[in-house]
């Protein structure tokens, strides 16, 4: 039998209007928070009005920075973390997609630590704990309710960041299926992909275990079941139920295991070619399963079944987004070949390298972006 370690501490609120539980989790939490949301979103679809009603029943001050941009900047976190100084916040509640999870998490870890969002990035250990963060996912895709990772976009870069910290799982996360039913097409299929390759990447990682094989493999038959329902019809409650329980059993299991290379190649793409995330990463995800191929064959077999054609996987995964509406390739984004030596010298320094299967340098990253042009 395996030795392992799994972590998932994060209380999970599941199930339509479960957010008029949220007063029963925050009844022993301080009396004043920082709502953090995406710039325009929250309010529309009035999710702020009754995260607002909520608090306000709970008697629980709160101020609202609602400023956070797809991909967030670290500084945006930084603008963040001084209004919560400001308002003296004491906790943070998130609500948005990944990008307003992730951007709360930061602004929980910079509003009572001196140092910028990037000096954590880089390993600098915070001197306190991050402020305790309450998380609304209303897309279903990066899993961040329930994972310590905060990620952010670095324009001067051209790269994406993560700081990981246990401190940044989240105190708790309700998971509304009806709050997804507000998704536009293009965002439900991009959130979707994202949540498919944190599945595959924590199957084939070299840190997966018993459970988070579950965990995966739950989550990639749901989606790859799910994700056409919901996009050729958008207001199917079980395809959006499926896919949000989906997104969060994946994120559970990133969380313990980290992603793998599709990500580190894939986080250049979207910073420098504005390409979704969840986009970027599946269309690199093919060549590494064929590369994979002669490291994992069972799992890459497996992979292939759960997509329907055990004996090619990589073809199977390119026809299942190509019925999504998603190119399968780079190149009709703009990436060109002259940037792949950039991107490929730049993946190798992150512990993606380390956790995927088999031998990677830098000409065989190369060799990957270029089978996936």
């Amino acid at each position: 039998m395996e030795s392992f370690s799994f972590r998932a501490p994060t209380r999970v609120v599941f199930g339509t209007d479960c957010l008029s539980q949220l007063g029963e989790e925050i009844a022993t939490y301080p009396r004043k928070c920082l709502i953090v949301a995406g710039r325009r979103a929250a309010r529309l679809h009035g999710w702020l009005t009754r995260l607002v009603e909520q608090l306000q029943a709970a008697r629980v001050e709160h101020a609202i920075f609602d400023a956070v941009e797809p991909n967030p900047s670290p500084q945006t976190v930084m603008d963040g973390a001084a209004v919560a100084r400001r308002e003296k916040a004491r906790w943070i509640l998130a609500v948005g997609g990944g990008s307003a999870i992730d951007a709360g998490k930061a602004i929980a870890l910079c509003a009572v630590n001196q140092g910028a969002v990037l000096d954590y990035a880089r390993g600098m250990k915070p001197e306190r704990p991050a402020l305790p963060l309450v998380a609304v996912p209303t897309t279903a895709g990066t899993g961040s309710e329930v994972t310590p990772y905060a990620i952010l976009s670095d324009v001067s870069s051209c790269d994406k960041v993560g700081i990981s910290l246990p401190d940044l799982f989240p105190r708790a996360a309700f998971l509304d299926p009806g709050l997804l039913l507000a998704s536009p097409d293009g965002l439900t299929v991009d959130t979707g992909l994202d949540a498919l390759c944190h599945a595959l990447e924590a199957y084939l990682s070299r840190q997966r275990s018993t459970f988070t094989d579950g965990l995966a493999e739950r989550a990639a038959l749901a989606i790859v079941r799910h994700l056409p329902r919901a996009h050729e019809k958008p207001q199917d409650p079980e395809a959006r139920a499926e896919l949000l329980l989906a997104s969060c059993g994946a994120g559970m299991a990133i969380a313990n295991t980290a992603t793998l290379l599709p990500h580190a190649l894939g986080y250049p793409i979207t910073v420098r070619y504005d390409v979704p995330h969840g986009r970027a990463t599946a269309i690199l995800l093919p060549a590494f399963l064929e590369r994979l191929s002669a490291h994992e064959p069972e799992r890459v077999r497996t992979i292939g079944r759960w997509l329907g054609n055990e004996a090619d996987a990589p073809a199977a995964l390119r026809a299942w987004m190509e019925s999504l509406g998603v190119a399968p390739r780079l190149s009709p984004y703009g990436v060109q070949d002259k940037e792949i030596g950039a991107f490929s010298r730049k993946a190798m320094g992150k512990r993606h390298v380390k956790l995927s299967p088999g031998t990677w340098d830098e000409g065989a990253l190369e060799d990957l972006y270029r089978r996936s042009l």
